[in-house]
């Protein structure tokens, strides 16, 4: 039978450094958000005022 060996963990744990928070900006995405928006609402706006006009 094959003996079965535990492999101990080579690596040694190093002391964690504080990671500084690096502010993202999301100015991309608010303006993809907003025409994103825009765009449903013109389709809606759209979609409503042909339906007024065909009545």
């Amino acid at each position: 039978m094959a003996q079965i060996q535990k492999q101990t963990d080579t690596k040694q744990s190093l002391p964690v450094k504080p990671q500084q928070e690096e502010e993202v900006s999301l100015r991309g995405t608010f303006a993809s958000v907003m025409i994103l928006g825009i765009l449903i609402i013109l389709s809606w706006l759209s979609a409503f005022f042909l339906f007024l006009e065909r009545q």
